[in-house]
C-alpha cells in the first residue's frame, strides 16, 4: 500500500454538521474545537492547502475519501456539503470568498446551540433569496449584523420566488431549456441601447432587465451593480430579486424575449447576439451548429476576438 492510499485515522470527536452547512464552515469549527490552525487540521485530515476556502468548490475524490475517514462520514456526505452539484450551469452564480448574505432565523438557532460560527452553503448561492432550511428571507450581512434588502421590488417578490425555485431545480429541466435559462440571466444584465426618456430619468447606462422589469434602472442608478467576470451572476439581494423575477417573466411570456432584442441596436445588438451564441454553444453540445455561426461571424471576429497582427513582431535581438 502506498502512502497516498493510507487514509487518516478518525478524529476522536466529530461535531454534528448543521443543515446546509458548508464543508469549510464545518472544518473551521473543528479547528476551533481542537485549538489548532486550519493548516494543521488540513494536514491531519488529508487535504491540501493552508485554508479551507477551496474545499467548498473543488474537492477531489481523494480528499473526499480522506475527509470521510477522518470525519466519520461517507464520501457522498462530504461532497454534499460542497457546491459540486452546481458547478455546471450555475457556476457563475456561486460567490467566492466571504459571504455577504445570512439567514437571521437560522443564526438565532445556531447561537442558541452554541455554534454561531456556522456558515450555510446557500449563503453563497446567487439564485437564493430565501433560506432552504427554514424558508425565511435572506438578509444582507455586514460583519455580525444583518439587515433586510431594500423593498423596491417587493411587488414582484412572488415572481422572484418562482425564478429561485426554477434555478434551484435546474438540473431537472431538459438540458436545452436549462442552458437557455442561464443564458437569459446573462442577457438581462447586458446594457441596452439608450432611450428617449433616459436623460429625464438620469439613466446613463441602462440594462436590458429594465425592459422586463420596468423601473429597474431607476433603482440601479442609485447604487450601480458591477458585474464581476468570475461570478457575473452574483448580485446584491435587491438586484437579485429583480433578476429572478425577470427570468420568470421571460419563461411565462415568450414575447418578452423579442422586446429584449429590440431594446438593443448597433453595438449592443451585436453583443446581445454574440453573448447568446457563445453561452448556448459552450453550455449545450446540441447547440454545436451555433459554434459554426459564432466562429464564422464577421461581427464576432471584429468585436470579440483578438485581432491578428498585420505584420510579424520584430525581434528585440538583431542578427549579427
Amino acid at each position: 500500500m502506498t502512502i497516498a492510499e493510507v487514509l487518516p485515522e478518525p478524529l476522536p470527536l466529530v461535531l454534528d454538521e448543521a443543515s446546509d452547512e458548508s464543508l469549510s464552515s464545518w472544518l473551521s469549527r473543528h479547528a476551533e474545537l481542537y485549538g489548532i490552525a486550519p493548516s494543521a487540521l488540513s494536514l491531519r485530515v488529508g487535504i491540501d492547502g493552508p485554508t479551507f476556502a477551496r474545499i467548498d468548490h473543488w474537492p477531489t475524490v481523494g480528499e473526499a475519501r480522506s475527509l470521510a475517514s477522518a470525519m466519520r462520514r461517507t464520501p457522498a456526505m462530504i461532497l454534499s456539503m460542497t457546491h459540486q452539484r452546481y458547478h455546471g450551469q450555475l457556476a457563475a452564480m456561486i460567490a467566492r470568498g466571504k459571504t455577504f448574505l445570512a439567514c437571521p432565523e437560522c443564526q438565532k438557532i445556531h447561537r442558541r446551540d452554541n455554534r454561531a460560527a456556522v456558515v450555510l452553503k446557500s449563503w453563497s448561492h446567487g439564485w437564493r433569496i430565501t433560506c432552504p432550511v427554514c424558508g425565511s428571507r435572506f438578509h444582507e450581512a455586514n460583519g455580525d449584523r444583518t439587515h433586510p434588502p431594500a423593498g423596491a421590488f417587493n411587488h414582484i417578490w412572488d415572481e422572484a420566488r418562482n425564478g429561485e425555485e426554477m434555478l434551484a431545480d435546474l438540473d431537472r429541466l431538459p438540458a436545452d431549456q436549462a442552458a437557455f435559462a442561464v443564458a437569459l440571466l446573462h442577457l438581462l444584465l447586458l446594457q441596452r441601447s439608450p432611450r428617449r426618456n433616459d436623460v429625464q430619468r438620469q439613466i446613463w447606462r441602462g440594462r436590458i432587465l429594465d425592459v422586463v422589469v420596468p423601473g429597474f434602472d431607476d433603482i440601479d442608478r442609485h447604487a450601480p451593480f458591477t458585474v464581476h467576470r468570475r461570478t457575473p451572476l452574483v448580485a446584491p439581494l435587491a438586484i437579485r430579486v429583480a433578476l429572478l423575477a425577470g427570468l420568470w417573466r421571460t419563461q411565462k411570456d415568450p414575447d418578452l424575449y423579442d422586446k429584449m432584442e429590440r431594446a438593443c441596436s448597433g453595438r449592443q445588438s451585436i453583443r446581445f447576439d454574440a453573448t447568446k451564441i457563445k453561452l448556448l454553444a459552450d453550455a449545450y453540445p446540441a447547440f454545436s451548429p451555433l459554434r459554426n455561426i459564432r466562429d464564422s461571424s464577421p461581427f464576432w471576429s471584429q468585436h470579440f476576438q483578438q485581432r491578428k497582427r498585420k505584420a510579424a513582431p520584430v525581434s528585440r535581438f538583431r542578427a549579427t
